[in-house]
C-alpha cells in the first residue's frame, strides 16, 4: 500500500516549509526511519524520516519549493504498485474555484468550453 509523505507541521505557528534537498531519489529503497529529505522552516532546518518502508516511487515537490503544511511531497510504495494521483491540498483559508456549471439550476444549458475559457477569473 502506498504511503503519501506530507509536509510536516513542526511547530504550532508553522504554516509552510521549503524542501532544501532530497536525500533519496525516485526508485531508491527506503526503510522506516530513513532520512529522505531536508526541509527549512522559518526557525530551523529539519530532516524528514520515512514512516513506511518501500521504494521512493515519486517526488511530488522539487527541491527549493515552498509548500504548505500537509501538502503531499512524495510517495513511498512497492516497486510494482500502481499509484493513484494524490489529491492536491489547498492552504487553509482558500476555497476551490467553483465549476462553471456547479451553480447552474437544473435545465440550464452548460456553457461552451470557449465561453468558460473567456470568462473572467
Amino acid at each position: 500500500m502506498a504511503y503519501t509523505v506530507t509536509m510536516p507541521q513542526m511547530g504550532y505557528d508553522m504554516t509552510d516549509g521549503t524542501i532544501n534537498e532530497w536525500l533519496c531519489k525516485e526508485g531508491d529503497p527506503v526503510n522506516r526511519g530513513d532520512i529522505i529529505a531536508s526541509i527549512a522552516t522559518d526557525k530551523t532546518d529539519i530532516e524528514i524520516e520515512a514512516y513506511a518502508s518501500g521504494v521512493l516511487r515519486r517526488i511530488l515537490v522539487a527541491a527549493g519549493a515552498r509548500v504548505a503544511v500537509g501538502t503531499p511531497i512524495a510517495i513511498i510504495g512497492e516497486p510494482d504498485e500502481v499509484l493513484a494521483e494524490p489529491v492536491p491540498t489547498q492552504p487553509a483559508g482558500t476555497a476551490a474555484a467553483p465549476s462553471p456549471t456547479a451553480a447552474a439550476p437544473p435545465g440550464t444549458p452548460s456553457p461552451s468550453p470557449a465561453a468558460v475559457a473567456a470568462a473572467p477569473p
